[in-house]
């Protein structure tokens, strides 16, 4: 077997973690906004069928 390098988990990032974060919050919240608002639209609809 060859020698091989032992890596770390960080090897092959660009370590650029905090100008990512903008656009990770962005993303997030392209996605995640319109979840909450399609699950309590749901929960809105569907009380009246338990009787509240």
């Amino acid at each position: 077997m060859a020698a091989t390098e032992d890596r770390g988990p960080d090897d092959g990032r660009t370590g650029r973690g905090a100008a990512d974060l903008p656009r990770l919050v962005i993303s997030w919240s392209i996605v995640g906004i319109p979840l909450i608002y399609g699950v309590v639209e749901t929960i809105r609809a569907i009380l009246p069928l338990f009787g509240q």
